[in-house]
């Protein structure tokens, strides 16, 4: 190359392969966006003497939706375009690192787009993304959705966190919630080189205080909720034994498949892939539960249909939607004006442990009930037992 006049071409967009069939019930737009896209350019490399070829797509193909795809690898393409027209060099990375950090990094509200297609496509629960959304949501109104991530620095951070605690009255679990969850975002940030340093590693946080969320229920409270459950939703009465009875975890209840049930050696198998700990374990079937599940004919339906998919045939081949049986739970607490007192679907996990330690039951023994992996977690889970410790026992002579 005798001139350097142009050392390189103007960045295009490529969207992957040409789209020649539209499945039933999707879009070319839909089916482009699922292609790898990438921002390519040819840079002059004295080097090497000739023209180099970049492609970049800086993690974007995470995503799916179209029109925020486009718009991303819009931004991304116009990004480039400025940063090569304004001298910047791909080839000179050391020269250049500070710019090269500029060019690459995204405002807060793309961040944000990003942080949650990333979880989404991980597949973590809609519950949780929600959750983390809406505390990093204020974060980002706080300093303006245009402002770029490697501008934040741990005083912001503080500033912000300080800022919602005086003004929003926010106690230290709210506080440190907030914390946790710009920690998450920024810490994904730091792992996709948007940023080098994670702003929130070194900041505060606060005392918490005792919540009472999934709060044991009372005898006489039990005993109202079961009856009314019985004579007004046998759904969710079948879903609440199956709780108390074996421990297993709402979300792993509603992904539990008729496979896992063994009726001959009388055990359900949480499989790894949905339990919480990621441990293929065991539970026992209680009589009492054992008396249930011969009612549903287990046996005679296929192995790959889920035991609680449907509130009218309880088996059925579609798993049962993520709220479902947590909102058929809260109108029975509802009707029977129990709403205000802090019971959740949980609540019925800690009122079994409960009835097991005044059993008998050891602390090991529990933990192995729960599927925990060490005492400590089970201890965790039975902080309520101290409303039930009898404490009118002889204390031993000396």
């Amino acid at each position: 190359m005798e001139s350097a006049e142009v050392t390189y071409t103007t960045p295009r967009l490529f969207k992957g392969k040409t789209i020649d069939l539209v499945p039933k019930g999707s879009t070319k737009a839909k089916e482009e966006a699922k292609q790898s896209w990438y921002v390519e350019f040819f840079f002059y490399n004295p080097g090497l003497g000739e023209m180099e070829r970049f492609r970049f797509s800086k993690n974007l193909n995470r995503i799916k939706e179209p029109k925020e795809k486009l718009n991303l690898f819009t931004e991304l393409l116009d990004t480039y375009k400025d940063a090569l027209d304004g001298g910047w060099s791909p080839i000179d990375e050391k020269s250049n690192e500070k710019l090269k950090r500029e060019v690459v990094s995204l405002t807060l509200g793309q961040g944000k787009e990003l942080f949650e297609a990333y979880h989404k496509a991980k597949g973590t629960r809609k519950k949780s993304i929600q959750t983390y959304l809406s505390k990093v949501k204020p974060f980002i109104d706080f300093y303006g959705a245009h402002k770029m991530v490697n501008e934040i620095t741990d005083y912001e951070i503080t500033h912000f966190l300080d800022h919602q605690e005086q003004t929003e009255k926010w106690l230290g679990v709210t506080y440190n919630n907030s914390r946790i969850a710009l920690n998450n975002y920024f810490k994904y940030l730091k792992k996709n080189k948007y940023i080098e340093v994670n702003p929130v590693t070194d900041t505060e946080t606060r005392t918490k205080i005792a919540t009472e969320s999934h709060q044991v229920f009372s005898d006489d409270d039990f005993k109202t909720i079961m009856d009314w459950l019985q004579a007004n939703d046998p759904y969710c009465l079948l879903f609440v034994r199956m709780i108390y009875y074996t421990c297993i975890r709402p979300k792993e209840l509603r992904y539990l498949k008729l496979k896992y049930i063994n009726l001959e050696n009388n055990t359900i198998t949480i499989p790894a892939s949905i339990a919480k700990n990621k441990k293929a374990l065991p539970v026992h079937i209680d009589p009492s539960l054992r008396i249930e599940l011969d009612k549903l004919d287990i046996a005679n339906s296929p192995g790959e249909y889920y035991l609680l998919g449907s509130p009218v045939t309880f088996i059925s081949e579609n798993r049962i939607g993520e709220n479902t049986p947590y909102d058929r739970f809260v109108r029975c607490l509802k009707k029977v004006k129990l709403r205000n007192k802090k019971y959740t679907l949980y609540s019925f996990k800690h009122f079994s442990n409960v009835k097991k330690f005044k059993a008998g039951w050891t602390i090991a023994e529990i933990c192995s009930a729960n599927r925990h992996s060490s005492l400590v977690e089970t201890e965790t889970y039975l902080k309520d037992l101290l409303k039930f410790v009898q404490t009118n026992k002889l204390i031993p002579a000396i």
